[in-house]
């Protein structure tokens, strides 16, 4: 109770005291800390029985609302932060590094429209961390990668392929049963394999089932997708191939 009065709190406080003066109109800061929480809610991943929440967190803006953040910008960003671990705190979310807030401005947006965009990003003297969607209890099949433990626990059907997280030394950590194409790893919370590496681009690569084969396609990722070392746009999988993402590795294998 006493966490989630701090919140509100916290909230409240986003304008009033020194915010005031500059945020008299257009896109207020409690509107982006309340759209900050409602993501974090919404991109919960889960890794080895633990539920993650974002920590890295883009919010596009319209010019002028963007001058704006500007002038308290690392007032903001401080705010931010410390309302985004007492959210995790509250709901004993885990956080793979310290909060990170950018404010971008985006030309085509007015004043006060905005969006936020939610990430997984590990701390540079973290190993990078793998994690996926939470299943949804209502409709367990409309999730397209999960834990292979938890498949199996749910009666979910795999669709023939699994992705085997490797650590530093290429050893097995865990596996993600494939059970729905397309599956879209990257960075982003939203997508079906999320990488807490800053090396990965938001939306990194997706893998698709091509009849009875499978397609690994990069989707303009800035440090390109491997397959087995080698640098690849669109490539066919056969089974047994190690994937590169960042500093990311998974092994791609197909069942039977």
């Amino acid at each position: 109770m006493g966490v989630a009065k701090s919140i509100e709190e916290r909230l409240e406080g986003l304008v009033e005291g020194f915010f005031t003066k500059v945020f008299r109109s257009g896109l207020q800061p409690v509107e982006v800390g309340r759209r900050i929480l409602r993501e974090m809610a919404g991109g919960k991943t889960v890794s080895v029985n633990r539920i993650y929440a974002p920590n890295e967190f883009r919010v596009l803006m319209g010019p002028d609302d963007h001058t704006r953040f500007g002038q308290m910008e690392a007032g903001l960003q401080r705010e931010f932060s410390e309302l985004v671990i007492d959210a995790a705190k509250q709901n004993r979310w885990n956080l793979m590094g310290l909060p990170r807030i950018s404010f971008e401005s985006v030309e085509k947006m007015g004043r006060g429209e905005f969006k936020v965009e939610a990430s997984l990003a590990a701390d540079p003297d973290r190993a990078p961390h793998v994690s996926t969607q939470v299943p949804d209890d209502a409709a367990p099949s409309e999730s397209r990668a999960v834990a292979s433990d938890t498949a199996q626990r749910l009666g979910m059907k795999g669709a023939g392929a699994t992705l085997v997280v490797l650590d530093e030394d290429g050893k097995a950590t865990e596996k993600i049963a494939v059970t729905r194409t397309p599956v879209v790893i990257g960075r982003m919370s939203s997508c079906d394999v999320v990488l807490a590496d800053a090396n990965v681009s938001r939306r990194h690569a997706q893998l698709t089932k091509d009849g009875d084969g499978w397609i690994l396609e990069d989707l303009g990722s800035t440090n390109g997708t491997l397959v087995n070392g080698k640098l690849a746009k669109r490539h066919p999988l056969s089974g047994d191939e190690t994937l590169g993402f960042g500093t990311s590795a998974l092994r791609f294998e197909i069942e039977g």
